[in-house]
Order: C-alpha cells, then structure tokens, then sequence
C-alpha cells in the first residue's frame, strides 16, 4: 500500500500501466549545494528548512539551491576552458557543455543568494544527480554539488524561502528524518548518506571523483499480480537501478 497522498499514487500508477492520458510536466535544469565542514566529530552540512508555504519541498530540510537562470548560462559562458575540462563535466552532468557551465554558476549564484557564502565555481565537485518523479506537477533535474566552506565566511540564511538553517552532520540529519522531527527529500538523503561514509572532505571529494554520476528518479513498478513497489530508474534510459525502493515523500505542496 502506497503512502503517497491518493492523487500522487493515482497519476504514478497511470502512468506505471500506460493509461495516462496527460504528459509528465517538463523538468526544470537546477543545481544545490552541500556546503560542509569539518568538526572534531566528523563533517558537517548546512541545511535549510524550507517555508510551509513553498509550493516544492514544503517545510523539507534542505542544501541552497534552486533552478537555473538564463544569466547563469551568460556567466557560465565567460568561465576560463583552460581551469575545467567542460567535456568531462558536461558527461558527468548529462547535459551539453554550455548548460554545464551554466550549472556551475547556478549553484554559486544560489549559495550566495541563499546563504550569503561566496564559493570559487572550481572548487565545486558534482556527487549526485537527481530528477523529480513524473506523477509531481512541479519537477527538477537536479546536480549535487559539493564545496567546502571557505574561512572566514559563516553562512546565514537570507530571504523568504528558509524559516531556519543549522548546520548538522549527515548522521543527525538521518536520525532526525527517522524519528519524525524534520522532512527529508529523497535525493537530499541520498546526498546525506554518501557524505555520512566519509569524516574528512579531501576523502569525500575524491570519492566523488570516482562515482559514476548517472540521472536518477523514483518510479513506481506495478506487477504482474496487481502489487505496487518504487524502483530507482536512470531517468534518461529507463534503466533500473534498484529496486524495493521506499516511498519517497511527496515533493509539490498542493495546498501553496
């Protein structure tokens, strides 16, 4: 039995048989970043909750970010060629070079806005990549970054979006989610237990290098004796990836 709301299910199971008669809406390129530090404790990460109002990821904790801008691919476009190897980057990213440059300036752009941190785009490392389900009415195709907090600069939340920020360590942030106390995104656990593996950030980062950044969405499987289960797909190929999948939690607030 599915715990998502009934008109999620409804348009997930439609289009898990072939009888939706609408199109899934579009996803919108974004980028979010994992600001981390390094406590005696192992590594830290800020995080955001978002407003209730917000009409995606209402009341969730999440890393600053948002979708990309047309100035973002202005600004990506004056990015030196000789410092990043944009081919690479753009194979990593799933997309074409300019939109990966573009990317960069994104998660910049919304670090600052958002958290009033000021990063170099060279030093951000994409660990993840993450795609909205179809049945969601609002939909991102979303890059992970990662980027140390460089000295001197403490971040604030700043806007209308966030209603608090604190900085907590993968493993809190996981048992807090567990326990009921805050609202984990799927993707955004997902970033949260591959940080949780490592205690020092050259670790992670390397260990980011080596991952094979593929697109990744949930979707639900309906079987062959009426049974439903979520599976994790490559959003571009179709290609399952892992099945017996947990529910994810709905990420579009109807009622904003």
């Amino acid at each position: 039995m599915s715990s998502l709301p009934e008109d999620a299910f409804v348009r997930a199971r439609e289009l898990a048989t072939g009888k939706a008669s609408w199109v899934p809406v579009p996803p919108r390129s974004a980028a979010t970043v994992l600001l981390l530090r390094e406590t005696e404790s192992g590594l830290q990460t800020y995080m955001m909750k978002r407003a209730q109002t917000m009409a995606f990821a209402a009341s969730a904790y999440v890393f600053p970010g948002g979708r990309l801008d047309p100035e973002d691919l202005v600004q990506g476009s004056q990015l030196d060629a000789a410092e990043i190897d944009f081919s690479a980057l753009a194979e990593r990213l799933s997309t074409d070079e300019s939109q990966a440059r573009g990317l960069l300036m994104c998660a910049v752009r919304e670090l600052e806005e958002e958290a009033g941190v000021v990063v170099d785009p060279r030093s951000l490392v994409v660990i993840d990549h993450w795609v909205t389900p179809e049945w969601e009415a609002l939909r991102y195709d979303v890059r992970f970054f990662i980027a140390y907090l460089p000295n001197g600069q403490d971040p604030q939340p700043r806007g209308t979006e966030a209603v608090e920020a604190r900085w907590l360590s993968p493993s809190d942030a996981i048992r807090e989610a567990d326990a009921g106390e805050i609202l984990l995104m799927a993707p955004t656990r997902a970033a949260l237990e591959h940080v949780l593996e490592h205690s020092h950030i050259a670790d992670l980062i390397a260990a980011a290098h080596a991952r094979d950044i593929v697109p990744r969405m949930d979707r639900l499987q309906v079987h062959d004796d009426g049974s439903t289960s979520f599976a994790i797909v490559h959003d571009r190929t179709g290609e399952v990836l892992t099945n017996d999948r947990p529910t994810p939690p709905v990420e579009t607030n109807n009622s904003a």
